[in-house]
């Protein structure tokens, strides 16, 4: 059986350039100090660069992949959280599902766990991360 949650790819080293202990697993964002990440959010540049995989304080490395499987956190918006899903960021730092891959939204990964359907759900599971 094929293995697709390991592809020999490591985590980039960053700094946190904040308190990023609450936000592992979810999406991080340069920040404007080069080297450093923060929480992707819906400021002015929302575009996420990878998933943060560790718990750092500010200051501390933060591991962020940014190419291929990781754990993940995802939200159930209107759309179900299906197995192969398309993805895109939120602006809090969670996956969704893309309602339709027409162009209107950059998909940022595919989900590969769990079906999931209650709305307002967040969950963790495997995605194929590809910003």
């Amino acid at each position: 059986m094929a293995n697709y949650f390991n592809i020999g790819i490591s985590p980039a080293p960053f700094i946190a350039d904040t308190d990023l202990t609450t936000h592992q697993w979810k999406l991080v964002k340069a920040a404007s100090t080069v080297g450093n990440v923060t929480i992707a959010n819906s400021a002015c540049n929302p575009m996420p660069i990878g998933v943060l995989v560790n718990d750092p304080s500010a200051g501390q490395e933060a591991a962020v992949v940014l190419f291929g499987p990781t754990k993940a956190k995802a939200r159930v918006p209107a759309c179900n959280l299906d197995h192969g899903a398309w993805l895109k960021a939120a602006s809090d730092g969670f996956f969704e599902p893309v309602a339709a891959v027409d162009g209107t939204v950059i998909p940022a990964g595919r989900w590969f766990g769990a079906n999931e359907t209650t709305a307002d759900t967040s969950v963790l599971g495997n995605v194929f991360v590809f910003l």
